[in-house]
């Protein structure tokens, strides 16, 4: 039997990209456990790395910018981690996804399952790791003598529109850098532009009003704040921009999805 014939017949719908998602979810299941006792296999501290890694950061970064540059923010060891840990979801997960395609050429060849499904694997491993990083924010929101809103309660709405825009930049990486071998250095200056165009260290009313009209036209420039408003703020996001956001999010995947879809049965020739 051909192993184009073991492949699952291709859906080119959003809904039979989430049944399919839900079709193979014991085999998501398998595979992001398996990611994560393979990035901590070797570690002492395991998964205290998840916690400790951004926080680290965050003591850093607080440290430059509330005390050296004098940045005008209450409790901005606060505000700074909830935008930091938006930030490293999404930057992680788009660089983990860079390579992916590339990384698993012999299973894409061998395994009856949609080839995005291991893009999948990685935004859900990476989304597991950001749940844990919670944990240290609600500790610092303690120690700085914040109380918990109730608002963090709508954390799981605020992470739909941030992991599908996340999934959707993955998407289109992984894909582009089958074909593209510089894909990986432009990735790294893009991101790292980008991350100075969010709002991670600074908060919008910073911003000249020339600017802020492009800069929210970013995605994640509303998710970073949307992760504020909950934790920091003890708000919650205005419905109808969160709702524009979730629309912008889903077209994203559906474009991206779109695109991997056209490349997908080339990939074996480029890998």
């Amino acid at each position: 039997m051909k192993a184009d014939s073991m492949q699952p017949a291709k859906r080119h719908s959003l809904i039979d990209f989430y049944c399919q998602i839900y079709s193979y979810r014991e085999y998501l299941r398998q595979s992001v456990m398996r990611d994560l006792r393979t990035k901590y296999k070797r570690s002492a501290l395991g998964y205290l790395w998840t916690m400790l890694h951004p926080l680290g950061m965050m003591g850093i970064l607080a440290i430059v910018f509330s005390n050296v540059m004098r940045i005008p923010v209450k409790d901005y060891a606060v505000f700074l981690f909830a935008g930091i840990l938006t930030w490293n979801y999404f930057g992680s997960t788009a660089m983990m996804s860079l390579g992916n395609i590339r990384a698993n050429a012999r299973l894409i060849g061998q395994l009856p399952v949609p080839k995005y499904l291991f893009l999948v694997s990685i935004t859900i491993s990476n989304l597991v790791n950001l749940l844990l990083a919670v944990v240290p924010l609600l500790i610092i929101m303690l120690a700085t003598g914040r109380s918990i809103p109730l608002t963090v309660l709508a954390f799981p709405l605020i992470l739909v529109p941030l992991y599908l825009f996340t999934l959707a930049v993955s998407i289109l990486l992984a894909t582009c850098n089958v074909f593209f071998d510089d894909t990986n250095h432009l990735a790294e200056v893009a991101l790292q532009a980008l991350y100075f165009l969010s709002p991670v260290l600074y908060q919008r009313a910073m911003l000249p009003a020339w600017a802020l009209k492009y800069l929210v036209l970013n995605p994640l420039f509303c998710q970073i704040e949307f992760m504020r408003n909950v934790f920091y703020d003890g708000v919650l996001p205005d419905f109808g921009l969160y709702a524009l956001n979730l629309g912008v999010s889903v077209l994203f995947l559906a474009a991206a999805l779109a695109i991997f879809r056209r490349a997908e049965d080339k990939f074996l020739y480029f890998i």
